[in-house]
């Protein structure tokens, strides 16, 4: 095996992802997608896929390096600045897993699609992590404990009858590789002693999804909530254009969040159109 000057094995060049993908579809009978594309750089999987997916065949769009992603609730994706040459190579390199599922007539709410991806996306990180991690409502993948760094992201579009799940995952970052505006927030794979390559780290993804998807409701929000983070502690949401502050006291991740406010009020959030507000 060749060993790459970041300390882990070489990566395995974007240009073979799409074989190994079809191999693992293939060998173990995956019905997940019928069709694999790997671009060396869009702006964003989301619109990629719904493309490649415009004949009705469902994809995956895999890209190497995403310029213009997008996050849930109209955020913008935050790929950092290059202010030097220095930055400007690691801009350059490809440092996580940037996927989108185009699901063509695929009849499961968006709802459960979301958590169906962030429950995969905790699987693939714990798989090649080796210790288990926490979700934070309603799909982000974080460290337990601690500064509950972001490892992994999920955005669920619906466009007509097409459901684009896409999926971001920090697989060989340096803590200097992170924009300052994320100021110690978010983490990778690599920096939890991690080893994988971002071709181990996506193939995993795709069979835990697979298998996510597959799962009665009940069994995949059991799932979910034995990793929830949130349950119990103080935090700030936004819904409709104002703030509730409070103890979380339960979240249903396909439908609302328990929170009894500071005045002792109980009120339910919805979680399709309710984000949570990060402190710092």
């Amino acid at each position: 095996m060749r060993w790459s000057m970041r300390g882990g094995p070489s990566e395995t060049p974007s240009e073979l992802w799409q074989d190994a993908v079809e191999a693992v579809l293939r060998q173990e009978r995956l019905a997940l997608v019928r069709r694999v594309m790997v671009l060396a750089e869009t702006e964003s999987t989301q619109d990629a896929a719904l493309r490649a997916s415009a004949d009705g065949v469902s994809s995956l769009v895999v890209a190497d390096r995403q310029t213009g992603g997008r996050g849930r609730l109209g955020r913008q994706w935050v790929q950092g600045e290059a202010h030097d040459e220095q930055q400007r190579q690691k801009a350059a390199r490809g440092l996580g897993v940037a996927a989108t599922f185009a699901l063509v007539k695929r009849d499961v709410p968006p709802a459960r699609l979301s958590i169906a991806a962030g429950l995969a996306a905790c699987r693939a990180c714990e798989s090649v992590v080796g210790v288990g991690l926490g979700l934070r409502w309603p799909n982000d993948v974080v460290e337990r404990g601690g500064g509950q760094r972001k490892l992994a992201g999920v955005l669920v579009e619906a466009k007509g009858e097409t459901a684009l799940v896409g999926i971001g995952i920090n697989v060989r970052h340096e803590a200097d590789d992170f924009p300052a505006v994320l100021g110690g927030r978010a983490a990778s794979t690599s920096m939890l002693g991690s080893m994988a390559t971002r071709l181990d780290v996506l193939i995993e993804l795709v069979r835990q999804f697979d298998r996510a998807l597959g799962m009665d409701p009940d069994s995949l929000a059991a799932e979910w909530s034995r990793r929830d983070i949130l349950v119990g502690s103080r935090r700030t949401f936004e819904h409709a254009g104002h703030r509730y502050e409070g103890t979380v006291q339960g979240v249903q991740p396909t439908s609302h969040i328990d929170l009894v406010t500071e005045d002792g009020r109980r009120v339910q959030l919805p979680a399709l159109t309710t984000s949570l507000v990060h402190e710092g």
